[in-house]
């Protein structure tokens, strides 16, 4: 009976604060997606075109799953692993495009790694290939930026 009283009370208590009213300043504002140094910013760094969304196919681009979202200094790649940037160079080859390389440490699986990625992108800026270590180049579009 003691608990039913209890739950009863929590109940009513509950109910009271939803209809009491919102005083916006006595809780301090939800932080801005801008003030967060953990959320994945998806607009374009002019000095480094290979930040942004991309994915393999632009059809992709609407799964979250399927999309590499990548920063100046850090990227996600189709939600299965997440690299952080620890130097980033400026790549110079006769092939047409702007090129970087990093050295990244990267987590998947739950296993830390240490990587090279290669970002090699398109004059057009929508294309990019990528190449992790000595594995095999991924071609990559630009996704459309979301608002």
């Amino acid at each position: 009976m003691r608990r039913l009283t209890c739950i009863a009370a929590l109940a009513l208590a509950a109910l009271a604060a939803c209809e009491a009213p919102v005083d916006e300043t006595a809780a301090p504002a939800a932080a801005a997606p801008d003030a967060d140094p953990n959320a994945f910013r998806t607009d374009r760094d002019i000095e480094r075109t290979y930040t942004g969304e991309w994915a393999a196919r632009s059809e992709s681009c609407n799964n979250q799953r399927e999309v590499w979202t990548i920063e100046e200094n850090r990227m996600g790649m189709r939600r299965e692993r997440f690299c952080v940037f620890e130097r980033v160079f400026t790549s110079t080859t006769n092939e047409p495009g702007q090129g970087w390389s990093a050295s990244a440490r990267c987590l998947s699986d739950g296993r830390q790694s240490h990587d090279f990625v290669f970002f090699r992108v398109d004059p057009n800026r929508a294309q990019m290939r990528v190449t992790i270590n000595d594995g095999e180049a991924i071609a990559l579009v630009r996704c459309p930026m979301r608002t």
